[in-house]
C-alpha cells in the first residue's frame, strides 16, 4: 500500500505542468554595478536617479496581462523619460505600467527617475514597494517585492569642514613659507623650471589623460600618475630646495584653473597636500630629493596613492556626492601606487641624468 502511494504521487507530481513565475530586479541608482556602490541615494542633489525594474518570465508558460505598481517613498519627485514601454504612467508616488504579454525567456524593463529628499536628519532606509499580478494558464497570480534603499543625508557640515579644513592647511603652508622666506631660496632659475614642469603636468599631461583615459579603463590612472611622478622627481633633482614638491603642484592647480577653468581655491590646501606630503619624506630621509631609487619610488608612491585616496575617499562623497564602490575605489588607489612606483623607477634614471647633465 505505501509503494502504491509513493507512485501515485511521484506520477502527480510529474503530471503537473510546471507553472510560469514572474522575476523582479530592481536597479538604482543606474550606473555601473562594479564601480558604483549601489542601492545609495544623496539626499540634497538637484537631479534624478535613474532607476530600472527588469521583470523576467523565468518559467517555461507565457504571461499574460502583467500590471506593474511601483510605490515610491518619502514623496520622492518622480521623472518619467520616453521609453520602449508606451503603457506607463505616474499616478502622485505611484508608477503603474501594463504588459500585454511576456513569452518564456523573455525580459522587459522600464526607467525612471526619483529626486531624494531635500534633507533628511540622519541616514535611514527606505523600501520601494513593488506590486505585480498576471495571468497564466493556472489563473491570475499576484506578488510583492520591497527593494531597499539607504537614504544618505546631504554632506553640507561634512563638506563645510573640509573647506575649512583646506583653508586652514593653505594658511599653514602661507605662514610658514612667509616665516622662513621660503620663496627667497629659489633662484628665478629655480622657479621657471617649477613653472615649465607644472605647464607640462597641468596642460600637456593632463590633456592627454583627460583624452586617452577612457581607452584604458581602470588602468587610466597610469596615463596621469606616471609622468606626474617623473616630473616631480626631475623638479626635486634640479631644484633641490625645501618646498619644492608643495611649489610644484601649488602651480599646478593654479595652471589648470586658468586653462581648464577649474575653481580650486576652496580645495587648494588638499592639492597643496600632495607635495607636503612629498617635502615632509624629503626632510624625514635626510634632504634626500630622490638621490636613491628607493627614495623616488616612496616619493612617487606616497603622492599617487594621496592624490587618489583623496579623489574617491574626499572629493566624489563629499564634493560631488558620488559613492564609488569600495573595492573599486581601492583598486584605483591601489593602481595610481603602481604609477607611482614606475613612475619613481622611469623618474629616477632621467632626473639623475639631467642633474648630471646640468653640473
Amino acid at each position: 500500500m505505501k509503494r502504491l502511494i509513493c507512485i501515485l504521487l511521484i506520477l502527480l507530481y510529474f503530471s503537473n505542468p510546471a507553472g510560469a513565475d514572474l522575476d523582479v530586479e530592481m536597479t538604482i541608482p543606474l550606473k555601473s554595478k562594479e564601480i558604483y556602490d549601489p542601492n545609495k541615494l544623496i539626499a540634497g542633489v538637484t537631479w534624478h536617479e535613474r532607476a530600472q525594474v527588469t521583470l523576467s518570465n523565468t518559467g517555461d508558460k507565457p504571461l499574460y496581462d502583467i500590471e506593474v505598481v511601483v510605490d515610491v517613498p518619502l514623496q520622492m519627485d518622480i521623472d518619467l523619460s520616453i521609453q520602449e514601454i508606451s503603457d506607463i504612467n505616474v499616478e502622485g508616488q505611484t508608477i503603474k505600467t501594463r504588459i500585454q504579454e511576456l513569452k518564456p525567456g523573455e525580459s522587459v524593463d522600464f526607467i525612471f527617475g526619483v529626486k531624494p529628499p531635500v534633507s533628511i536628519e540622519f541616514k535611514k532606509d527606505a523600501g520601494f514597494s513593488i506590486s505585480t499580478s498576471y495571468t497564466d494558464d493556472t489563473g491570475t497570480h499576484s506578488d510583492r517585492v520591497i527593494h531597499t534603499v539607504e537614504i544618505i543625508p546631504p554632506p553640507s557640515w561634512i563638506t563645510y569642514g573640509t573647506i575649512l579644513t583646506s583653508l586652514l592647511i593653505l594658511v599653514i603652508v602661507f605662514a610658514v613659507a612667509w616665516k622662513f622666506r621660503v620663496l627667497e631660496w629659489f633662484t628665478t632659475i629655480d622657479l621657471i623650471t617649477i613653472a615649465l614642469l607644472a605647464g607640462l603636468i597641468g596642460v600637456v599631461f593632463r590633456w592627454f589623460w583627460q583624452t586617452f583615459n577612457d581607452l584604458l579603463g581602470p588602468l587610466g590612472g597610469l596615463l596621469f600618475t606616471i609622468p606626474i611622478t617623473v616630473l616631480m622627481l626631475i623638479a626635486l633633482q634640479l631644484v633641490r630646495k625645501p618646498g619644492t614638491a608643495t611649489l610644484l603642484f601649488t602651480v599646478v592647480e593654479l595652471v589648470a584653473m586658468v586653462v581648464w577653468g577649474t575653481n580650486v581655491i576652496m580645495w587648494m590646501g588638499w592639492y597643496m597636500a600632495e607635495g607636503v606630503i612629498v617635502d615632509a619624506l624629503v626632510i624625514l630621509f635626510g634632504r634626500d630629493y630622490g638621490d636613491r631609487r628607493t627614495t623616488a619610488v616612496i616619493y612617487g608612491i606616497s603622492r599617487s596613492a594621496f592624490s587618489y585616496w583623496l579623489f574617491y575617499f574626499l572629493f566624489a562623497p563629499v564634493v560631488w556626492k558620488v559613492y564609488y564602490a569600495p573595492w573599486y575605489a581601492w583598486s584605483e588607489v591601489g593602481i595610481a601606487a603602481i604609477g607611482g612606483l614606475i613612475g619613481g623607477i622611469i623618474g629616477y634614471d632621467i632626473a639623475r641624468k639631467m642633474r648630471g647633465a646640468m653640473i
